[in-house]
């Protein structure tokens, strides 16, 4: 079983890491690399057309995988993107039918290797992957359902809407709801001395994981029930 709540205190840490120098994407994905044991890993968004975004790599090999998907249009994170589930390829001396231009371009490009995508989904609707590879030396030491409860959350931090006008406190109304998000963010910011809008993603991807709210989890935080520094 996934214990979410190791995989969340983990996350928060090292993304706090370097908050003053690198993007919360570039965390993120460093996160996850280390998080899964893999020696590479990249982000990438897509809307419902043919255009992506990568948002993140976190070295050569993976900014090369993902340039080659771009290239020549086919490769196992556009599937995982198209069809919503974890997609696997394995790199090596023998064409992929299923991508044979990548497959082919990747084995002269970066050698042998394994990729492993996992779609963005924190919702209904997938809008981006979580891919990392694997070289032959390197043991896949994590589940798939751990990399895609990471890849979820992860999503669920790059989103950008904290507050959805729904959400409010049983008792409290709207603006205390959004007191507390804002008391509960300062709170986040000051255990793990990282910018606001990293503090706050943090929260969104917290409720997220544990199928809650975003005041749900600030209330925890506020009243002392959950401290960022180490889950209780």
């Amino acid at each position: 079983m996934t214990d979410r709540s190791a995989i969340l205190a983990r996350l928060a840490r090292l993304t706090a890491a370097e908050a003053d120098r690198r993007h919360l994407a570039d965390r993120l994905c460093e996160a996850s690399r280390v998080i899964l044991a893999a020696d590479g890993a990249w982000i990438t968004v897509q809307d419902t057309g043919p255009q992506h975004l990568p948002l993140s790599t976190t070295d050569e090999t993976a900014s090369a995988l993902e340039d080659l998907q771009d290239v020549v249009g086919e490769g196992p994170c556009r599937d995982a993107f198209r069809a919503g589930t974890p997609v696997t390829a394995v790199i090596g001396d023998k064409s992929d039918r299923r991508w044979p231009e990548f497959s082919r371009a990747a084995w002269h490009r970066v050698g042998r290797l394994t990729v492993h995508a996992f779609p963005v989904r924190p919702g209904r609707q997938t809008f981006g992957v979580l891919s990392i590879y694997l070289r032959p030396d390197t043991a896949w030491v994590e589940s798939p359902e751990v990399a895609q409860f990471l890849a979820d959350t992860v999503g669920a931090a790059l989103l950008r809407d904290p507050v959805p006008k729904l959400e409010r406190e049983p008792t409290g109304g709207m603006w205390s709801a959004r007191a507390e998000v804002h008391q509960a963010t300062g709170m986040v910011i000051a255990q793990l001395r990282i910018p606001p809008d990293d503090a706050l993603a943090l929260l969104r991807a917290h409720a997220y994981a544990h199928d809650t709210t975003l005041v749900a989890i600030a209330h925890q935080v506020v009243t002392r029930q959950l401290d960022f520094r180490g889950e209780s």
